[in-house]
């Protein structure tokens, strides 16, 4: 692997920046990708983002690969002569990694330029709180790097080292957190009768939502409810609770079974403040579509991946977590792949967690593997339609 691009890695995993605020990594990435003269350089783009394009002038395929700037309000340990100099910021996620392989893609573009098409290195800011896609996609500066077909990697511990997970169909779940609020009156807690407590509506919504949970991965009505943060009133012992808040995380295969599920809990959520006379309120604050993988570009990552040699791994199901280059796949033919970062690998979003820096060069291969398939068929296609 590129000593280049593990230093690159390096200086990006010591200088973490958190979501909408990746700007001194998004100058890092445009210094380092400037040394392989792409076409263009567009910076801005829904704030931090930043799209390289290596454009051969001929008519081809029309190919974007996205990454990740940001990282994790996480504390670090356990990382040796580049760790985070941000001691409440690190990546956690291997966005760092992510990056410097679509960094080593540009690297390999200059070294053996497009014959065909045109290729888009997007550098997606904010996944973590899953509002940068939408942010890219809303973005009119944007519009004009409609690809034919997106690739992004996530690397995966607890898969053998270099393996890819491919798969069609849902690879990612769809994943939304949600706050609901109750707000009743304070009463003093000799009469609590004389107030409105919101503590019972909060107990029942949490049972109530934990009934609709269906943790079975096989099964297609897969759901899960997961209460992450309760509070009801203050330590104040002669006052009852005027007000109560629940958040949940809630997750689906689908986008359209997330929605159902989210229908359901604000049903719930009302009749309780109803029953008890309570105003309700329901927030979204983070909100991850399903990566739902086209089909015809998930057989093009497999073609690469085989002609790799990269042992390729097709689950029966797919991640219960969430991706925020799902809307990706709303909007485009999409292929999310899952490279295997090693068995006994520690998990992401872990203190300790560090991207392995030997997967690198799997990603860059796998990328410019896509590519050139994709220029070779592109002029197939044409031969044969000319004939």
């Amino acid at each position: 692997m590129s000593e280049l691009l593990r230093s690159f890695r390096h200086e990006l995993h010591a200088h973490p920046e958190l979501a909408h605020a990746e700007h001194a990594t998004a100058d890092r990435v445009v210094a380092f990708m400037q040394q392989f003269n792409p076409t263009e350089i567009v910076t801005g783009i829904a704030g931090t983002g930043v799209v390289v394009t290596f454009d051969s002038g001929v008519e081809g395929p029309r190919m974007l690969f996205r990454c990740e700037l940001d990282a994790l309000p996480i504390v670090e340990t356990g990382v040796d002569g580049y760790a985070s100099v941000d001691a409440g910021v690190s990546h956690k996620c291997g966005h760092d990694g992510h990056m410097a392989m679509i960094a080593g893609l540009g690297e390999a573009l200059a070294a053996r330029p497009l014959e065909r098409g045109v290729v888009h290195l997007l550098f997606q800011p904010a996944e973590e709180t899953g509002t940068g896609a939408a942010a890219v996609l809303n973005d009119h500066a944007f519009d004009r790097f409609t690809p034919d077909f997106a690739v992004a990697i996530h690397n995966m511990p607890g898969f053998p080292m270099h393996a890819m997970v491919v798969k069609s169909g849902s690879i990612t779940a769809a994943v939304r957190s949600v706050v609901i609020r109750f707000t009743g009156r304070v009463a003093h807690a000799s009469e609590p009768e004389k107030g409105e407590n919101p503590s019972f509506a909060v107990a029942d919504l949490l049972r109530d939502a934990n009934a609709l949970v269906v943790a079975d991965q096989l099964d297609p009505h897969f759901r899960l409810v997961t209460p992450v943060h309760v509070s009801v009133g203050s330590v104040a012992y002669g006052v009852a609770a005027g007000d109560g808040e629940v958040h949940f995380t809630i997750r689906s295969a689908s986008n359209e079974g997330l929605s159902n599920l989210q229908a359901e809990i604000t049903a719930i959520a009302e009749q309780l403040a109803t029953r008890d006379g309570l105003t309700v309120e329901i927030d979204i604050v983070e909100d991850f579509y399903a990566n739902i993988n086209d089909p015809e570009v998930t057989d093009r990552v497999r073609r690469a991946a085989e002609t790799c040699g990269h042992e390729i791994i097709t689950p029966d199901v797919g991640m219960r977590a969430g991706e925020d280059f799902g809307l990706f796949t709303e909007r485009f033919p999409c292929c999310l792949v899952l490279l295997g970062a090693g068995e006994d690998h520690l998990p992401i979003h872990n203190a300790a967690y560090d991207f392995p820096d030997e997967l690198i060069a799997t990603g860059v291969e796998l990328f410019e593997q896509i590519i050139r398939d994709a220029e070779d068929n592109f002029e197939t296609t044409l031969r044969t339609h000319m004939s």
